[in-house]
């Protein structure tokens, strides 16, 4: 089967495919629009383009929910590509299910400009999927990645969008240590500078808030952002083995680096009164309001 990614063909065979650490699945998925619930009530669909995510970052709830003990252990080191995703959307939008003002998260369990979006071009072809049928939706997109920027000519024609960037420490040291496979914290800052230079509305997630080294030269930098919303949230340890939350490596290693509930409050305060200035600071489910 061959995918049309951006600017190249990439043929996916029906086995699996190595893109860097990442076994690469395909398959033809039935839906690509699900219904909301809980923390992501405010919108009306979530949209994942893939399934898993390259970035793998230890802390990441979305493992719980892949579909076997084997996946949650292996997270980061498969990926299932909905090779017709821009299809599914289409077909959503002149079905009418997919409505002008729907307010749509992308993504809710993977990021959708993870490393092999460069190769496949799938969340490209969602977006000029709903610009083709002409259908607007409320669109928010969540992410850390710099290929966001790619997209830029395509956000230009949405009426309602917002771009989240992940950025949830100041320190590349800590990034290592929690996300080792994600891109490094000042490609992230530069890529949100290039978005609201581009006149697209951004939001930062500082979230979850990892151990931050210098609190008040963070907040400042983060200011300077001018972003449309910022956001904070603390690391969750889930109830049980198989909850939703924090892994308990990565709550053990927050401990190990002095890094519990009351220095995240103290970090926030600092930062709330620094963002102050530009707008409130969020927490949970209230910042992640619909674009």
């Amino acid at each position: 089967m061959t995918v049309q990614a951006f600017g190249t063909d990439f043929s996916v065979p029906t086995e699996q495919v190595r893109f860097g650490r990442t076994a690469v699945g395909r398959i033809d998925s039935k839906s690509i629009l699900t219904r909301t619930s809980g923390f992501m009530s405010q919108y009306k669909f979530t949209l994942n383009p893939y399934g898993g995510c390259g970035f793998g970052c230890e802390y990441c709830y979305a493992k719980f929910f892949a579909a076997s003990a084997h996946k949650r252990e292996t997270w980061g080191e498969w990926v299932t590509a909905k090779t017709n995703a821009g299809e599914l959307v289409a077909k959503a939008c002149r079905s009418g299910v997919l409505r002008g003002g729907d307010p749509v998260y992308m993504s809710s369990v993977t990021d959708p400009y993870q490393p092999i979006e460069r190769r496949l071009g799938l969340t490209r072809a969602v977006l000029e999927a709903m610009l083709d049928s002409d259908v607007q939706p409320r669109l928010t997109i969540q992410t850390r990645s710099p290929l966001v920027t790619r997209d830029v000519d395509l956000f230009r024609k949405f009426e309602r969008i917002r771009v989240n960037l992940t950025i949830n420490t100041d320190s590349d040291q800590i990034r290592r240590r929690y996300e080792p496979w994600c891109p490094s914290i000042r490609v992230r800052l530069n890529a949100a500078e290039d978005l609201a230079a581009a006149g697209v509305r951004i939001g930062v997630s500082i979230s979850p808030m990892l151990p931050l080294h210098d609190t008040e030269a963070f907040g400042a930098i983060l200011a300077d952002l001018k972003a449309d919303e910022y956001v904070t949230q603390y690391l969750k340890p889930g109830r049980s083995r198989l909850a939703a939350g924090t892994s308990a490596e990565a709550i053990q290693k927050a401990r190990e680096d002095g890094w519990g509930i009351r220095q995240y409050q103290q970090a926030r305060e600092t930062l709330a009164n620094i963002l102050g200035r530009v707008g409130p600071l969020l927490e949970g489910a209230e910042g992640y309001a619909p674009a």
